[in-house]
């Protein structure tokens, strides 16, 4: 049996009621009505799109559910610190469906909060909080009753994402994850992916990356309506001229020199561990750090010219 752990998660969902006029608001909490205008911010900051119509058919991916990656700071009333989140937009079960007053199925989207520093110290990776948060069900109105919830995380995910980065491409990884140090990535693929295949995909992108990188990752596996930078990984149609397209398969060529020094480390490191023994490398870099454009200059990760090899 796989070995697991426990994270203690605060939640929101945001839906519509029955019949309602009213746009897409959070109906719920786990920390209270005083608490619901700061969750509607951290949530609407990991939607990326409006969800199509119920009965509109697409591709598989395209379609809900839709599954992101946010951070933020936590609420003071929550002990502050840097929190990551992972939202899923999906439809209601039949039995759950809700149509609002223009006869349109309303869809909801679940929201969990945890702690970047539990998240770093267990090295969870973003397939594990996938599966952690998958079958919370959440209440879809105001209650009295309402408390953060606990999630069951997989603890060993580094080899399964080391069999995803070889399945990938080594080199294809390597250097998209590198080519994320300059500009945010619109990834496409040759044929379709379902959401779980592509939560591997940009899993396995953020472990080229030292961890601390998590704790400012958004990350979509679908983003219709993605900006110049937000997420900043995700598989869109959009186009920006300061959105760099990845097609699977087709390595992009990093030009900024930290960009094209990570990807020669990557490669050198990854010829000296194996592709198991670089992800733990990386693993241990937990300091928080940021993207370029993400917090308005560069990194603030320490120069990615060394890394632990135990």
């Amino acid at each position: 049996m796989k070995p697991s752990l426990t994270l203690r998660a605060r939640w929101a969902v945001l839906s519509k009621p029955q019949a309602d006029s009213s746009d897409y608001r959070v109906l719920v909490c786990s920390d209270g009505p005083s608490a619901v205008s700061w969750f509607e911010h951290v949530v609407r900051d990991t939607l990326f799109g409006t969800p199509p119509p119920w009965s509109t058919a697409g591709r598989p991916g395209e379609t809900l559910p839709w599954i992101s990656f946010g951070a933020c700071d936590a609420r003071p009333a929550a002990g502050g610190g840097r929190w990551v989140s992972v939202s899923v937009t999906d439809w209601n079960s039949p039995v759950q469906a809700t149509w609002d007053s223009s006869g349109r199925r309303s869809a909801t989207t679940r929201c969990f909060l945890v702690p970047y520093a539990e998240v770093a110290r267990q090295r969870v990776g973003l397939v594990s909080l996938w599966n952690a948060v998958r079958p919370v069900q959440l209440p879809s109105e105001a209650r009295e009753d309402v408390a953060p919830v606990l999630l069951e995380a997989q603890s060993d995910h580094l080899e399964r994402t080391a069999r995803t980065v070889d399945e990938l491409g080594f080199h294809w990884v390597a250097a998209t994850a590198a080519a994320a140090l300059e500009l945010p990535l619109a990834l496409s693929a040759p044929g379709d992916r379902f959401a779980l295949v592509r939560i591997g995909t940009i899993d396995a992108i953020a472990a080229l990356l030292p961890f601390g990188y998590r704790a400012a990752l958004t990350a979509s596996t679908w983003a219709p309506d993605a900006t110049a930078a937000d997420p900043w990984i995700c598989y869109t149609r959009g186009s920006s001229p300061t959105r760099l397209p990845v097609s699977e398969g087709e390595a992009p060529t990093p030009v900024s020199a930290p960009a094209r020094a990570h990807l020669a480390r990557l490669r050198l490191l990854h010829g000296e561990l194996g592709t198991l023994g670089l992800l733990r490398s990386l693993a241990e870099r937990t300091d928080p750090a940021s993207f370029p454009g993400a917090a308005g200059g560069p990194p603030r990760a320490r120069p990615l010219d060394s890394y632990p090899k135990d």
